[in-house]
Formats: structure tokens, C-alpha cells, sequence
């Protein structure tokens, strides 16, 4: 792909390769760079060591690399070595996903970083052995959340994570559920102004008002009612009081976002680009929803369950993203999911075929 499109521009590039700039003068940081700063310093080491922008896609090449053995590890620990193999190829041929290596934003080596991070918090938990792999694990969460600032989320999660482990009673889960929960809300009022590119010009209570859906799109809105009381307010404390006064229709907003962020399809998108996403997602569901009900005894198919709802979390927060780039985030993180489920229906079928040609 790399070959094909060359190394490619997005919206936030100038963002970042202005940080490094400042980064190597030593200059200060300004307005949404300091929420970036991981990927900002990366691309920094890699103009400063002379690689330039082709250093920093390799960079993420090898990111994505990692990942993909992250992803083999999740899906042969959850259903074993043919699900593993599938899981790979399932993460390989995602197009959808993968094109994002080739641009000079965050996504690719925040998407790689996450996936390992998820693998090590399991790992670390599971042999409950020397305490390197908690230090590891930690430095992996704590490098994604330096890359984009939603990768905060899911240090809370792994933390009821390791408290819990998941091997107690549906008590304890339902605690560990409700503590990462409040949690994630408590880093939404700090981490929500610099979460998305017009969060920072009319601020999250804004964003309730207006009903948006989408981020920077008029259309697909959802009707909110007026604040007359404390429309000049502002800021996530803002936001929070709007959504205690309006429950019922912050909740239907919310429920749009959420949709919208799972369908991956977008009105201004052709109808053939659309159904191509839907031809692939929906598949890759209900996959996904039988390996989950198959090992749904394991606690890494809880673990990234978790690790999936805290950034499904942001959206609903937030926003729905422009370009499903947010979906994009964690897919890798359910394709161990959908290949133990496919992983079962091969190893149906393919006795049934066996027999079938035996009989010839």
C-alpha cells in the first residue's frame, strides 16, 4: 500500500510535524500538541537521526509489525493456533485499517501500541509472574496515552484489570466494570477539551447542545433541547451538568454516536464504499460474537471487550469520528474474537467435507 499511495498527508499532519519542529529548537509545545506529545517526539527522532517522514513510516511499519504478533498471541491463547493464523490474516487484508500506516497522524502507531499494550496487561495478569511484565505493560499503556490523549481511558480499565483478574464472582466483575466506568468518566471532564478538532473552539457542552453526531458534519444531528439557563457555559463541568438535566436525550445521542461508530459507514461516502464496509463488518461481527460466546470463560476475551467499550466510550462522549479512524483503533482487538469464531466453523466444516469425498 505504501508503494502504491506513497507516504500521505491527513488534516493533523501540519499539527505534528510543527511540534517536532518545536520539539528540536526547543520550543514550547501549543494548543492541541502537548495532548500529542508521544507521536509529536517521534517524528522528531526520526528528522533529528535524518530518516525524515520515510523513517517515520517505517517506524510505523514495525509498530504495526508488533501488533500483528500481539494479535496472534490474543487469538492462539483464546482459540488456538488456526485461530491465530486467521486472526493475522484477518488484521493483514483490513484495508480500512492498514491504510493508515502510510500517513504522517497518530493513528497507526496509537492502534499498534494499544493492541501490544492489551497483550501485556493480559500477559502480566495471567502468569502473575516477576513484576518486568507489569513495568512493561505500564510503559506500553502509558506510551499510548502520550500518543493520543484517548489512550488514558484504558489505564483505569487495565488497572481494575489487574485488582480483579477477572477470576472472581460476576460481583467483583460487575464492581471492576462499574469502577473502570466512573473512572473513564472522571478523565472525560479533564481529557474531553482535546479530545477532537472543534472540542477546543466551542467545548464538549457545545457539542450536547448542537447534537453532533459526527465530527464537523451538520447532518445526522439529533435534536436537542434548548439550555437557555446555561448556554454560555462551557467546558466538560458544563457538559456534564447539560447531561443530568437532559438524561433522555443526551442518552439518544449518545446511542446515535455509538452506531454510527460500530456501522463505520458515512452519508458523505459512496453507496459502493458503504456497502464494501458493511460486506466486511458484518461478517466479522457475528464472527466476533460466536468466538465471544465460545471462550467466554477467558478473561482476555473479557480483557479486550473492556479495552474495545472504553474507546467506544470516547465516541459517545465525544463524537463519531470523520473517517472511522476510531473503529480502526481497536479492530485489531477483535479480530482474535471473530477468528476463534471462524476457527469453529472450519473445524465443522471441514469433517463434513472429508466425509463427503470419502464417499465418492
Amino acid at each position: 500500500m505504501l508503494l502504491w499511495s506513497g507516504i500521505k498527508a491527513g488534516g493533523d499532519t501540519g499539527i505534528y510535524l510543527d511540534g517536532a519542529t518545536a520539539l528540536l529548537s526547543g520550543q514550547a509545545l501549543t494548543e492541541r500538541q502537548p495532548s500529542y506529545l508521544g507521536y509529536i517526539a517521534v517524528v522528531a527522532a526520526f528528522q533529528a537521526a535524518g530518516a525524515g517522514l520515510t523513517g517515520v513510516v517505517v517506524g510505523q511499519l514495525a509498530a504495526a509489525t508488533a501488533a500483528a504478533w500481539a494479535v496472534y498471541r490474543m487469538a492462539v491463547e483464546i482459540g488456538g493456533r488456526l485461530a491465530g493464523g486467521l486472526a493475522v490474516l484477518l488484521f493483514a487484508v483490513d484495508v480500512n485499517t492498514n491504510r493508515w500506516h502510510a500517513y504522517i497522524l497518530s493513528d497507526s502507531l496509537f492502534m499498534s501500541f494499544l493492541t501490544v499494550a492489551v497483550w501485556l496487561v493480559y500477559r502480566a495478569a495471567a502468569a502473575g509472574g516477576p513484576w518486568r511484565r507489569y513495568l512493561w505493560a505500564s510503559v506500553a499503556l502509558v506510551v499510548a496515552g502520550l500518543i493520543r490523549p484517548e489512550g488514558w481511558f484504558v489505564v483505569p480499565a487495565a488497572i481494575a484489570y489487574w485488582v480483579a483478574k477477572l477470576d472472581g464472582s460476576a460481583g467483583r466483575r460487575l464492581t471492576m466494570l462499574a469502577g473502570g466506568a466512573l473512572a473513564c468518566a472522571a478523565l472525560y471532564v479533564v481529557i474531553a477539551p482535546r479530545l477532537g478538532g472543534n472540542l477546543e473552539a466551542v467545548g464538549p457542552a457545545e457539542m450536547l447542545r448542537r447534537g453532533q453526531t459526527i465530527w464537523d458534519y451538520d447532518g445526522w444531528r439529533v435534536p436537542m433541547p434548548d439550555d437557555a439557563a446555561g448556554s454560555s457555559r462551557k467546558g466538560s463541568a458544563a457538559a456534564v451538568m447539560y447531561a443530568v438535566c437532559h438524561p433522555l436525550s443526551t442518552a439518544t445521542l449518545m446511542s446515535a454516536r455509538l452506531v454510527v461508530h460500530l456501522a463505520h459507514v458515512r452519508p458523505f461516502y459512496s453507496a459502493a464504499h458503504n456497502i464494501m464496509i458493511a460486506a466486511w463488518l458484518l461478517p466479522v461481527y457475528a464472527f466476533a460474537a460466536a468466538g465471544v460466546w465460545r471462550a467466554r470463560r477467558q478473561a482476555l476475551v473479557w480483557w479486550c471487550g473492556i479495552a474495545v467499550a472504553t474507546q467506544a466510550l470516547v465516541v459517545a462522549l465525544t463524537h463519531a469520528d470523520w473517517d472511522g479512524r476510531y473503529l480502526g483503533h481497536v479492530m485489531p482487538l477483535i479480530y482474535p474474537c471473530a477468528a476463534c469464531g471462524l476457527a469453529a466453523l472450519l473445524h465443522r466444516a471441514v469433517p463434513t467435507v472429508h466425509d463427503k469425498l470419502a464417499t465418492l
